[in-house]
């Protein structure tokens, strides 16, 4: 069972039968897999599914509330419960816990938004409860966009003149849509789970500090990183990380320039001369972006030394002749086509990597952004590669 693409609106995500088949052909033999960018846990539930032990790691407080209820399992009656008792809690709060968001009574009408506050007030009734928290985290995150003035139909957040149209002046009840919510997580994924080893990290795996005692070791990686600036994964979900802000110990400022494909920051702070030499001659395009638009070249640069930094964490996980398989496509920034996937490869062969599989899976049921302003949709297929360690 999946969650609706309507709910699930974590961008570029992997479907779930890509990532049933990546376990049954690379990973059937595994003794563990690790999936360093795991988003909403695509192959984390596939390998555990598979009951294999598997591992997940992600900077995002979000992906951590999709994994863990997805793998974890949970006491559907008992999470019913703890929503009801937090919706209680929150309405008998005497002080709220605001927004710390200058731009919350954008997205948000002022009634909209008291009841998020007071719900965020009384949130320390949840923690006590793991893991039926989980559940009852998510469908308050998952509520964020549903109560909001955006546009329902992206997955990232904007306010159209549809929305304008059909949503303006209206008020939206978190407390109702976050239980509704809770009613479909407990039907698609209530219930213990046979214990498989599984477990969640949230971290920034592109920090060198990262290392094994943190990522444990494993015979196989399976991953797919995240998209070039088309999808600039803070922007997705920054409705919902403000609101997270204060029930999760994390600070969006801390946060918004650890995402992979950022556009925020000093995106060449520490980028070595000779990454950049290197870009520019696996992907001479990027002479070209650069001449018309260098700070979108700059991202383009940043993004190939952030996984340069995460495959070099990954490799130092990873047992003798293990596996490693990496699903990318190609990328349209700024009007110039990159062959990522073309790019990774190459970085990932200089590590010791040697290919020894390769397909193109077409991109057919992937929540993307509707056609807009003249946006066709590029990636129209990913090509998925399979490397073994060679031995030294």
């Amino acid at each position: 069972m999946r969650l609706a693409t309507r709910l699930d609106r974590y961008p570029g995500k992997m479907v779930s039968r890509l990532a049933d088949r990546l376990i049954q052909r690379y990973a059937a033999d595994a003794d563990s897999v690790l999936d360093p960018f795991c988003g909403s846990g695509a192959i984390l539930v596939a390998a555990d599914r598979a009951g294999l032990p598997v591992s997940g790691v992600d900077v995002n407080p979000i992906s951590e509330l999709f994994c863990r209820v997805k793998i974890q399992g949970f006491d559907p009656a008992r999470a019913r419960v703890l929503g009801r008792a937090w919706v209680v809690a929150a309405r008998r709060a005497d002080v709220p816990l605001p927004v710390a968001w200058s731009e919350k009574n954008y997205w948000f009408t002022p009634r909209t938004l008291a009841k998020f506050e007071r719900l965020r007030a009384a949130s320390g009734i949840l923690f006590d409860s793991a893991p039926e928290c989980w559940p009852v985290l998510l469908s308050y995150v998952l509520s964020v966009r549903l109560c909001s003035r955006a546009d329902q139909r992206s997955p990232k957040p904007f306010i159209s003149r549809q929305a304008r149209r059909v949503r303006a002046g209206r008020h939206f009840d978190p407390n109702g849509t976050m239980l509704g919510l809770l009613e479909e997580l407990c039907t698609l994924y209530g219930g213990r789970r046979e214990k498989t080893g599984s477990r969640f990290l949230r971290a920034d795996v592109c920090d060198r500090r990262l290392g094994v005692g943190s990522l444990g070791r494993h015979s196989h990686v399976i991953t797919s990183p995240p998209y070039v600036n088309a999808q600039d994964y803070f922007r997705n979900f920054k409705l919902e990380l403000h609101l997270l802000e204060g029930v999760l110990p994390f600070k969006v400022s801390d946060l918004r320039e650890r995402f992979v494909g950022r556009e925020r920051g000093s995106l060449l702070e520490g980028v070595p001369p000779e990454s950049i030499d290197r870009d520019l001659t696996l992907a001479p395009v990027l002479r070209r972006l650069k001449a018309r638009k260098p700070r979108l070249c700059a991202v383009v640069h940043r993004y190939f030394h952030d996984m340069n930094n995460a495959f070099d964490a990954v490799k130092e996980t990873l047992d003798d002749d293990a596996c490693l398989v990496v699903v990318c496509g190609d990328n349209l920034i700024g009007g110039a086509k990159i062959c990522t996937w073309d790019v990774l490869h190459a970085i990932i062969e200089q590590k010791g990597f040697e290919l020894f599989d390769r397909f193109k899976d077409p991109i057919r049921d992937r929540l993307l952004a509707p056609k807009r302003l003249g946006h066709r949709g590029l990636i129209k297929e990913e090509v998925v590669s399979a490397y073994r360690l060679r031995r030294i």
